[in-house]
């Protein structure tokens, strides 16, 4: 019996005809692949993709490897690593075992076109990670096939990447960073607490901390431009209304961080195996399955580009602290790259750092968090921290900073706040909202295309759909094309659009809440096996959850129908209070800048 996986159409006819399953790992090959017997990865995916102890054993993976001046380089890159590669070969793992316990083929034959080895592989990337059908069907003792061709267009682009790429890139990179230097301003000096941002998401979380800031205490907002060929224009722009020294963390470098990046990439580009980054000397066990050949990609991008990059991030953070000598520093997150450095630098240099929860999707579920003192939002969030392992003592419940003002949504005239959007809504209208998230395209559309299922042909129901600010809304505006009671928001305030709606269909993001606290009814999409909701937003805690557009068109004619049935939806729903959000006073900002000051030294 032989089982065919593959990532793309071209299987020849004969593979096809002797095959007795074939599973694709693309949905757009998929539906050019003509045969009974085939089905989609996703047919045999899991329910639950990775439990914490498998995010544990993934970020164990990184550590120990290479140390830059007693700081574990490994550990800076795990959001990196988890996020856009780790968890997809954990998914890839687990479904890859379950394709073969399912069907019990005596051989496997896998037909891919690998990524070129630049190229990341986050969660339903749908291409096959070269070396784990391989090591699964090795760990149940079936015979495998290899059928990748040896010369194509990402193997060609492999190859040139390994040769040049580093050589071309690195330039870049350190050209990127002296335009970045013009921008912002001079470094103070004299710095009590230093705020450090490296992407305009979630800005609103701690702009109104620094707004309740004393006046006598000397903020610093140090940006970075992570990212090849970013100067750094963005933040900047979006940091430039707040009335405090804003400097780009190049200001800091010196020729140390240059030298000691390429120091770096020689030092490993020598280093025996075992010196490696995940190191096929190292064993890297999940669900019984050795996967060391599955990361040698990985090995070569890290000892080649991401290692010695990072170790001048490092070196510019280290110059940051000595120059500025803060009391505390204040983050918004402390797991992607920039921000996890900074975090480790600052507890190297018994500095103290202070975190504040940015959303409801926490850190902890993937990562644990290394700032000394966490501002969460309620008791369930303080929770789900210590659940990871935080220590009570580590946590401060004082809201949510950027909820302060829902409070007084309440006085508001809701027919005022429809008419001042930009999404042009009939004050008769049912209005329904989709607030999606930036999640690969096949969960965007399937998102997108069951809310437009549910509310299709209904009358008096119109719906908005919302993305998320860090999404192409291409998919949105083709969705909405030719469908009169279809439109896309991109630029209302998320609030307004929330107050504004009936109800809101979502899926995990922080707008859930947001809506819950607003007195809106929340429908919860459970569409999506690689993005399932999170518990806090389970029907266990007052959500309604849907698995299809058929369940949500009945919540969504229900309600329309029977305004009781909404009061029943909202009080089931979580609201201001100290479980969740303790913000209906409006002071959690100035809670958060409260803690903040008891770090700086009186004067």
């Amino acid at each position: 019996m032989k089982l065919i996986l593959a990532d793309h159409p071209d299987i020849p006819p004969t593979q096809l005809e002797e095959a007795s399953q074939v599973v694709i790992f693309n949905k757009e090959a998929y539906s050019k692949v003509d045969m009974k017997n085939v089905a989609v990865d996703s047919d045999y995916q899991p329910n639950k993709i990775a439990t914490d102890e498998e995010f544990d054993t993934l970020r164990e993976w990184l550590k120990g490897h290479f140390f830059y001046d007693g700081i574990d380089i490994g550990s800076l890159v795990q959001n990196t690593f988890i996020d856009l590669f780790g968890h997809e070969v954990l998914r890839q793992t687990k479904t890859i075992e379950k394709i073969l316990q399912t069907e019990q083929p005596s051989e496997v034959k896998v037909f891919s076109n690998p990524k070129p080895v630049y190229d990341w592989s986050p969660l339903g990337s749908g291409q096959i990670i070269p070396g784990i059908p391989e090591a699964v069907a090795t760990t149940e003792n079936i015979h495998f096939r290899g059928c990748s061709k040896s010369i194509t267009k990402r193997r060609i682009k492999s190859k040139v990447f390994k040769l040049v790429g580093p050589s071309v890139l690195r330039p870049l990179d350190w050209g990127s960073e002296m335009i970045s230097r013009t921008r912002g301003d001079e470094p103070p000096h004299d710095s009590d607490i230093i705020l450090f941002v490296f992407t305009k998401n979630n800005i609103k979380v701690v702009e109104p901390v620094v707004e309740a800031l004393d006046n006598g205490v000397n903020l610093t907002v140090v940006t970075h431009s992570h990212g090849f060929l970013n100067t750094g224009g963005e933040i900047s722009a979006v940091l430039s209304n707040l009335d405090v020294p804003v400097v780009p963390l190049e200001q800091y470098a010196s020729l140390a961080s240059y030298k000691d990046e390429v120091n770096t990439a020689t030092q490993l580009g020598k280093a025996h195996n075992s010196a490696q980054p995940l190191s096929n000397h190292r064993e890297h066990k999940l669900c019984g399955v050795d996967l060391t050949s599955a990361l040698q990609s990985r090995r070569w991008l890290y000892s080649t580009l991401q290692y010695p990059r990072v170790v001048r991030y490092v070196n510019m953070i280290q110059n940051m602290f000595r120059t500025e000598q803060p009391a505390a520093v204040l983050l918004k997150n402390d797991g992607p790259l920039p921000t996890r450095a900074v975090a480790t630098v600052a507890a190297d240099e018994g500095t103290p750092t202070v975190l504040i929860q940015h959303g409801v999707d926490l850190p902890s579920r993937r990562y644990v968090p290394v700032s000394e003192q966490i501002a969460v939002w309620g008791e369930r969030w303080q929770k789900v921290m210590q659940a990871k392992g935080v220590k009570p003592e580590r946590t401060e419940i004082t809201g949510a900073p950027q909820f302060d003002h829902l409070a007084s949504y309440s006085a508001k005239d809701r027919s005022q706040v429809r008419e001042q959007i930009s999404a042009s809504v009939d004050s008769q209208a049912f209005t329904v909202l989709l607030a999606s998230q930036p999640f690969d395209d096949t969960i965007r559309s399937d998102l997108i295309q069951t809310a437009i299922g549910a509310i299709n042909k209904l009358p008096d129901v119109e719906l908005i759909l919302r993305p998320h600010p860090r999404e192409d809304t291409e998919l949105h505006r083709n969705a909405a094309t030719d469908m009169s009671n279809v439109q896309v928001s991109e630029n209302d305030d998320i609030h307004d659009l929330l107050f504004a709606s009936d109800v809101v269909l979502a899926l995990r993001s922080t707008v859930v809440l947001e809506a819950s606290l607003l007195s809106r009814p929340v429908i919860i999409l459970d569409i999506s096996s690689e993005k399932p909701p999170i518990s806090e937003f389970s029907e266990q805690n007052g959500f309604t959850e849907v698995t299809n557009q058929i369940e949500a068109r009945q919540c969504i004619e229900e309600m329309r129908n029977d305004p009781s049935c909404v009061i029943r939806y909202i009080e089931e729903q979580p609201g201001f209070g100290r479980e969740y959000a303790l913000n209906e006073d409006g002071s959690a900002a100035s809670r958060v800048a409260r803690l903040v000051e008891t770090l700086v030294p009186k004067s």
